[in-house]
């Protein structure tokens, strides 16, 4: 799997977090260990919040707040990551 990292995803509504406003997310490249955050290895959506909030450095919080076209975003960011290993 060959991408380009990191990942950035520009929010089309931004997240307000604390004192913040995210305005995008950076998604970096994943590492073995980043695969421990998937904790409900059969929630596909669980494990593609879990993964971005990893590889953003965010909280889950952060992603559980995004709109519908970010969480799309995200999703098609991520998942396949979760595929390559199935």
């Amino acid at each position: 799997m060959s991408a380009a990292f990191p990942i950035v995803i520009t929010l089309n509504r931004p997240v307000r977090f604390g004192d913040d406003d995210i305005t995008e997310l950076k998604l970096r490249e994943p590492l073995a260990g980043d695969f421990r955050a998937l904790t409900e290895p059969f929630d596909l959506f669980t494990c593609s919040f879990n993964l971005a909030a990893e590889l953003a450095g965010v909280p889950a919080s952060v992603i559980d707040r995004l709109g519908l076209d970010d969480t799309q975003a995200v999703i098609e960011a991520v998942n396949p990551f979760l595929f390559w290993f199935r």
